[in-house]
């Protein structure tokens, strides 16, 4: 990936300059002994605690690079079920097979805008919302579900963050502007980094912000 890529070359060039800062400072420090006779040592030791300062920095920025960033979107956990993907229903509801069994699974913390509901009209983007779902995942894709407290709901759909090829589709959702964030309680697992994604659709004017709408989007 390119990210990683940079990521890497910027790693490599930091510890090349720590190296070369290390080097420098140590024979500046060398440099003012070795002149104490002719002059005084203060140029050697302000050339030593730069060289110093500037290591300090430079770990500093090695930390940030290999940091995840503020707000980054957790990896899968170890308590995640995997099932295969059947279909997409709409933007918050998937069927897939888990255990041999095909369940119908309400994603977590997230409400897209209706498509397919029995008794609702269809709302503002609703295709749109289903359509981009199908686009993040597809029939036999493998995914992995992870649940909160509650498992299922009074429709015996399961209730779970949804994770295909390392993207949990809960918050990809939200940060698409297609994701409101919802809670019902007990169950708020994702609920932070979907919040978190919808205001960066939001800044970003994607989805249901998108100024272009020839529809009245229904937002919170």
């Amino acid at each position: 990936m390119p990210d990683q890529y940079l990521k890497n070359e910027m790693r490599r060039n930091v510890r090349k300059s720590m190296r070369r800062s290390l080097h420098t400072a140590s024979r500046s420090a060398g440099g003012g002994r070795s002149r104490r006779r002719r002059r005084s040592g203060s140029q050697g030791l302000l050339w030593w605690l730069l060289g110093l300062v500037l290591v300090v920095l430079l770990g500093a920025l090695i930390s940030w690079i290999q940091s995840p960033g503020e707000g980054a979107a957790p990896s899968p956990s170890e308590d995640g079920e995997d099932a295969t993907l059947v279909r997409v229903v709409d933007g918050d509801t998937l069927v897939v097979e888990l255990d041999g069994e095909e369940e119908r699974v309400r994603l977590l913390n997230i409400d897209t805008p209706e498509s397919v509901h029995p008794h609702q009209p269809v709302e503002c983007l609703g295709p749109e919302s289903s359509a981009h779902m199908e686009s993040l995942v597809a029939p036999g894709d493998p995914v992995i579900l992870e649940f909160d407290q509650e498992r299922t709901d009074r429709y015996d759909r399961l209730l779970a963050g949804v994770w295909a090829d390392d993207v949990l589709l809960n918050v990809q959702m939200a940060r698409d502007g297609f994701g409101v964030p919802v809670h019902y309680p007990p169950n708020d697992r994702f609920l932070g980094p979907v919040e978190e994604a919808w205001a960066q659709a939001e800044e970003d004017g994607v989805g249901l912000f998108a100024e272009d709408l020839d529809c009245e989007p229904a937002l919170p």
